[in-house]
């Protein structure tokens, strides 16, 4: 799996030289572990620097041509700590092993050092992956999103840990901070459709802001032209102060939070932020924009 540039569409099933079409040749079901997600993340920026940083995730795992499951949790968001994680490729090593990383993070297992903040999550990752079945062992990328510090001085990364199982090799790479809204990376099998919709709304009056890339985010998913990639959007988090955050999302009508449909009961006795398509900040009751939030136009 090659490493992207900023901005550059990760190889996947259907992009690329290592596309399902020459693989399902060989192996039907390898396919699926390829592929099986659509991902972005992207920096809001204001006139002070970088605000936030956020991972969005679509919600389908498909297992080759046995079926899918659109309820798929594919973000996670420590909630001690100021790190957000999300996954693309294969499903079931990050699907396991990210939990683990943040309940780890959550009681204070793990050591992070302020200059090397991915140094110790790697090494975890990289600790849990060494008796992993080898038969099992696909490609796949994983994002870690960190904050250093809180408020105005907050200092916000983003970096990629790859695995390529052609060379059986962990990379890592940091993705540059932009000087302005921009998109950190996008992934997946689904990535192709997201940067078209991402061309339309940068063409948009809507261009250069976070509303735009989430916005394109959700315009691909529900054209659902990517039939590896469906379900609900997720959606996690870093701003200047606090821990990680997940985030529920209204979509379609319904409601979502880490890729599960919730009622209007579950929803309304939780305590989590709300956002729709738009990326408007929502009552989840009424699923209409909160009085006195900032309102987002279409494209």
């Amino acid at each position: 799996m090659a490493e992207p540039r900023q901005g550059q569409l990760v190889p996947s099933c259907g992009d690329g030289p290592r596309s399902c079409q020459k693989i399902v040749s060989q192996s039907a079901l390898r396919c699926q572990y390829l592929v099986v997600t659509t991902i972005a993340s992207w920096a809001a920026v204001d006139s002070r620097g970088v605000s936030a940083i956020y991972i969005a995730s679509d919600s389908k795992i498909t297992w080759g041509s046995s079926g899918s499951w659109s309820q798929g949790r594919k973000t996670f968001a420590s909630q001690r700590e100021a790190f957000v994680f999300g996954y693309w490729g294969d499903v079931v090593f990050p699907a396991l092993a990210l939990p683990v990383v943040v309940e780890q993070l959550d009681n204070s297992l793990i050591a992070v050092n302020p200059s090397r903040p991915y140094g110790a999550i790697g090494n975890v990752i990289r600790t849990l992956w060494l008796d992993y079945p080898v038969m099992h062992r696909h490609d796949l990328g994983i994002l870690m999103a960190h904050r250093l510090g809180v408020g105005m001085r907050s200092v916000f990364s983003l970096s990629v840990l790859f695995y390529e199982a052609q060379v059986n090799k962990w990379t890592r790479r940091s993705i540059p901070m932009p000087p302005r809204s921009a998109e950190l990376t996008i992934a997946g099998s689904g990535a192709a459709n997201v940067r078209s919709a991402r061309k339309l709304w940068e063409e948009s009056r809507q261009g250069g802001t976070s509303r735009a890339i989430f916005g394109a985010f959700s315009e691909a998913l529900a054209e659902a032209a990517d039939p590896l990639s469906g379900g609900g959007p997720q959606l996690v988090g870093l701003h200047r102060q606090g821990a990680g955050k997940s985030f529920g999302l209204v979509y379609e009508g319904e409601r979502y939070f880490s890729g599960r449909r919730i009622s209007k009961r579950e929803a309304s006795q939780g305590n989590v932020g709300w956002f729709n398509e738009l990326f408007e900040r929502v009552d989840v009751r009424s699923m209409r924009r909160l009085s006195g939030a900032q309102r987002h136009m279409p494209r």
